[in-house]
């Protein structure tokens, strides 16, 4: 019997055995933290990026303000609304008030879609094809409805998908930039916790890390969401003033386009064809040159954004983005560009230690030599 006791407190004594279990219970924990934060995981997320991109100007704005924080972290919310959702709702409460006035005409029969011009037929590929549904829509509308309505019925649902989703997508920022105020406020408090994290991961590299990463965040921001918010406000605005349908709407796509890195030529594109088929000559003379220096100005700025103070280059960066937006979507734009910088910085110390290690391993092989002789 004594034995056996002796058996058991060994092999519950035995250090392996406790640190698994240690290691079980810290990972249970982790698990379930994790649980209960998923719900605002999106959230949180959109909240930080929002503040690490916007700390350095609450930190200036602290400064006229002799320290106040909170007053900083006020100003800065406040501006927020109104530059970014003030725009953002009137786009799409203008694309609604669309829907809803196409929805009335054609319930009255009184939608009319103009008719084509003749020179659509010479465009190539698609020009007679396209004449030929332009046409029939034109005469008729309820009759080309009801005789496409399979083919039409997939686009209208995904267009109302997308409108709600953007309604969404405004609400979740609205609560993304009041939480990133607060983030801001205790800003230095965060960046102390984020550094002895990487510190205890890497050591005193770490600290450069966590300024990789809240640089990568910053160049990100400003490089691909930044633009893309810019282009598509002023493409809407445009859109609008030349009297386009739906442009709340397109602007919508486009920004998504240019997320994406795809850019605002296919909307750009539509809306050209169909200013020039419909408007006089000067609005569409305008609206074209408008489009068309909407469309460029990603290639001017973005270069700008994101390769001010990179810990890694352009071109690191830029694969990370668009590799994280396709494996994990919008949030996949920062976390791929934030992995692939860590992971490029941490092989380029370690190859550039190389060197070090091989000189003070042949300075330590000569001392022993040395010794025993």
């Amino acid at each position: 019997m004594k034995t056996n006791e002796k058996k058991h407190q060994n092999i519950f004594g035995n250090p392996v055995i406790h640190y698994a279990i240690q290691l079980l219970a810290l990972s249970l924990l982790l698990y379930f933290c994790f649980e209960i934060i998923k719900p605002f995981l999106t959230l949180m997320v959109w909240a930080s990026v929002l503040a690490i991109t916007l700390y350095p100007l609450h930190k200036k704005i602290t400064k006229w303000f002799g320290g106040r924080r909170w007053l900083s972290g006020m100003l800065i919310v406040v501006a927020m609304f109104l530059l970014i959702i003030g725009p953002a709702t009137s786009l799409l409460l203008a694309t609604i008030d669309e829907f809803k006035t196409l929805s009335v005409a054609y319930t009255e029969g009184k939608l009319q879609i103009p008719a084509p011009d003749e020179s659509v037929k010479n465009w190539p590929v698609i020009g007679n094809t396209l004449y030929g549904y332009w046409s029939e829509a034109s005469e008729n509308i309820t009759n080309f409805i009801g005789k496409h309505y399979e083919s039409i019925k997939p686009v209208v649902v995904k267009l109302f998908a997308l409108v709600s989703s953007a309604g969404m997508g405004i609400l979740l920022l609205m609560a993304s930039i009041l939480v990133a105020g607060f983030i801001m406020v205790y800003g230095e408090d965060g960046a102390q916790l984020a550094r002895s994290f990487f510190v205890k991961l890497v050591g005193k590299k770490g600290e450069k890390m966590e300024q990789s990463v809240a640089i990568t965040v910053r160049n990100v921001a400003k490089g691909v969401l930044g633009v893309a918010f810019i282009q598509a406000i002023l493409a809407g605005t445009g859109m609008i003033i030349a009297g386009v349908p739906l442009a709340g709407l397109w602007a919508l796509i486009g920004m998504v386009l240019a997320i994406v890195q795809i850019g605002l030529l296919p909307v750009s594109l539509g809306v050209i064809i169909y200013i020039w088929s419909t408007a006089d000559t000067l609005t569409a003379v305008l609206l074209t040159a408008w489009m068309l220096f909407v469309g460029i100005v990603d290639n001017i700025i973005k270069p700008f954004m994101m390769g001010i103070g990179a810990p890694a280059p352009m071109l690191v960066v830029f694969m990370g983005t668009i590799g994280g937006f396709i494996m994990s979507g919008f949030i996949g734009l920062f976390t791929g560009a934030i992995i692939l910088t860590l992971g490029y910085k941490l092989i380029t110390d370690w190859l550039s230690a190389g060197p070090e290690i091989q000189e003070s391993g042949n300075t330590e092989a000569e001392m022993q030599q040395k010794n025993e002789l």
